[in-house]
């Protein structure tokens, strides 16, 4: 059973995002206008993730709004989307904001948001409008999800992709994988909606989803869609990674080497830290000082 998260005080409003109407919470300095936004992993929600309190607390008190958002990947709305269709809707908040007067918004994302950020900070359509450009991005817990699941024993996972690899061959990608499968993919929270496309972009090598994993290439390299250079060699915007010391042993890379690679790409754009004593998701209460603490000294720059 996930843990109960203490309240938090803000301000909830909506914003038009397609088809939709989805909620926005807003917390720290209301009066503020920079704002970091913040997206979580998958299984997460709006408020899902233990260290966003302490995190609005902190951003209130240096002049900070925290904005928090519903996205239809939410929960586990994972299973059918995608990292494009994440980013369409982060560009469309990120639009309702600018139109509101925030003046700097700086993305940030836990576990595979980091994907969600690194995405967006990729994208020249997406850099090259004042409307949806943002100042910066943090990514908290990026680590890959093909290298995670077979190192805690989810060979199911990595069993089914050359089924969905067959599927999205025949153009059948946003067909939902066999119930069988659907039954024992959902993290232990019961049956999830999974289709092939995203399966495939979550779990196989050089899916779409495939930013952070240990073997991927400096220069562009079949079958990877993202090599370092095509992803943290053109971020838009500086970049934070913030690598929890606990996730180390879930995946192949020692992050102390694997991280000077990607701030190598980045020519400079990209900083990093390691975050002592913490679990993936920053539960630990000494651990989430540090991480609100890293994330205000690195938006110093912006003031």
């Amino acid at each position: 059973m996930s843990p109960i998260l203490p309240p938090l005080s803000g301000v909830l409003t909506t914003f038009a995002c397609g088809q939709y109407t989805y909620p926005i919470f807003t917390s720290g300095d209301l009066t503020a206008t920079r704002a970091v936004v913040f997206v979580g992993g998958l299984t997460n929600g709006m408020g899902g993730v233990p260290y966003s309190y302490p995190l609005s607390d902190a951003l209130g008190k240096a002049g900070w709004k925290l904005v928090q958002f519903h996205w239809s990947s939410a929960y586990g709305g994972y299973g059918t989307g995608s990292l494009d269709r994440d980013r369409d809707e982060m560009a469309q908040l990120v639009k309702h904001l600018r139109s509101n007067d925030l003046k700097t918004i700086v993305i940030m994302g836990h576990s595979t948001g980091s994907q969600n950020v690194i995405h967006y900070l990729s994208s020249s359509v997406l850099s090259s409008d004042p409307e949806t450009r943002v100042e910066g991005g943090i990514m908290q817990a990026p680590v890959s999800d093909r290298e995670f699941m077979p190192l805690v024993g989810m060979k199911d996972h990595i069993a089914a992709v050359p089924l969905a690899e067959k599927m999205i061959a025949e153009g059948n990608g946003e067909e939902l994988m066999p119930k069988d499968f659907r039954k024992k993919a959902g993290f232990g929270q019961g049956e999830l909606a999974i289709n092939a496309y995203r399966l495939w972009s979550l779990v196989g090598v050089g899916g779409d989803d495939d930013y952070f994993s240990s073997d991927i290439p400096l220069d562009p390299t079949p079958p990877f869609r993202h090599s370092l250079s095509d992803s943290f060699g053109v971020l838009s915007a500086p970049a934070l990674a913030l690598y929890s010391e606990k996730d180390a042993e879930y995946q192949v890379a020692k992050p102390e080497d694997l991280l000077p690679r990607w701030a190598d790409a980045a020519k400079g754009k990209l900083e990093w830290r390691i975050l002592k004593g913490a679990s993936h998701d920053v539960s630990e209460p000494e651990a989430q000082v540090v991480v609100c603490d890293e994330v205000l000294g690195w938006l110093r720059r912006f003031e």
